[in-house]
């Protein structure tokens, strides 16, 4: 606050009350975490998908740095603690970030690639609280690396049967 050139009372004076600061800080943070894992998504080239995300999400960097990794992981348990206007602007921000990563999906339907989304989101934040949460590091590397593993292999699984689609629709058309 000093750097910006503000007080303690100074700062919280933009703000009616504690819960409407909690609420701008947790609206911020999904903000910017939505953006920080869409563009991992997409870093995937000419095939975006969540395969990129999943190799960045469950590092031991992320795990390690809380202040500077996702949100829905840091903040998720709190804001059900919480409630009120904390639980809407999370479930908001969750809610944005679940309609744009979904048409990430190569699933045919909006609903399979919104259940798809939540699938992966879910166990990569799952994965990244519980690695923070054990006080023994081979097992919290152990829950990155298998949750890891597995979510690639299933991502490499429908990516594939996706190809396939495309190509048996592509073959259809030519008919």
């Amino acid at each position: 606050m000093a750097s910006a050139g503000l007080t303690h009372g100074g700062f919280y004076a933009h703000f009616e009350s504690r819960d409407a600061l909690v609420t701008e800080a947790i609206r911020y943070a999904l903000l910017q975490s939505a953006e920080h894992i869409y563009v991992s998504a997409l870093k995937a080239g000419d095939n975006p998908g969540y395969s990129k995300l999943i190799q960045r999400y469950l590092t031991r960097e992320h795990r390690d740095h809380p202040e500077s990794g996702c949100a829905l992981a840091s903040f998720g348990s709190e804001v059900a603690r919480d409630g009120g206007a904390a639980t809407d602007v999370f479930s908001e921000g969750f809610r944005q970030l679940v309609d744009l990563l979904a048409r990430l999906s190569p699933e045919r339907s909006g609903k399979a690639r919104r259940a798809h989304f939540l699938s992966v989101i879910s166990a990569l934040s799952g994965a990244l609280v519980l690695a923070r949460s054990v006080n023994d590091a081979d097992v919290s590397g152990d829950i990155l690396d298998s949750v890891r593993a597995t979510l690639l292999a299933e991502e490499k699984r429908r990516q594939a049967a996706h190809a396939v689609r495309q190509k048996t629709e592509t073959n259809k058309q030519i008919r």
